[in-house]
């Protein structure tokens, strides 16, 4: 497994930095980028699958709190809308209609300033944007991805967490889940301090 992957989450910390910053700017293009950023920390999307979601897949998820999206290699995925997911789509449905696009059921539900879908690069362009704001040295949309996952392994009391992990995140086999059971890089800088 590559090891460069233990360090693409989010500490605690740097995730309370980075909303802070995003949610301290009052423009309509942060306010979407902070809805982004949210729902995207509270499902576990992959951004391919965020970037596909349309208004009507929105509208749905609010009705039955699940949204349904199309994953890597054209799987299909569902998801719970927790609460914060589920403030996060009114509030994207909201803006883009402050944003002046039309109300089409198979639009893309996050817009860019150009009536278009926000396109991948783009999601990846403002997040570094608002990583650099923030101070943070990097950081990608899928670092939220990782972030859940190592949260869910942390904080989950079920018996098997790796499988709570790969439910949450939709993984098909169970060993992708694995590297979420490696310890933190904060708690592995701790015991390093505490062995000196």
């Amino acid at each position: 497994m590559n090891e460069a992957i233990f360090k693409r989450y989010f500490t605690v910390e740097e995730e309370r930095q980075l909303f802070k910053t995003v949610k301290g700017c009052s423009d309509v293009l942060a306010q979407r980028d902070y809805q982004c950023m949210t729902l995207l920390r509270q499902t576990g999307l992959r951004i391919g699958s965020m970037s596909r979601v349309t208004v009507y897949e929105a509208r749905q998820a609010l009705r039955d709190k699940y949204l349904q999206y199309v994953s890597k290699g054209n799987k299909q995925g569902r998801v719970f809308m927790n609460k914060k997911a589920q403030i996060a789509l009114r509030s994207l449905l909201s803006i883009r209609k402050e944003m002046g696009h039309p109300e089409h059921p198979d639009m893309p539900l996050v817009m860019s300033r150009k009536n278009a879908g926000l396109s991948i690069r783009s999601y990846q362009a403002r997040m570094r944007y608002w990583c650099d704001r923030a101070g943070l040295s990097t950081g990608s949309p899928h670092w939220f991805r990782h972030t859940l996952g190592k949260r869910v392994m942390q904080q989950s009391t079920a018996d098997d967490p790796r499988a709570i992990v790969q439910g949450v995140l939709n993984h098909s086999d169970i060993n992708t889940s694995v590297i979420y059971t490696r310890p933190d890089k904060e708690v592995m800088e701790l015991a390093m301090e505490e062995a000196s």
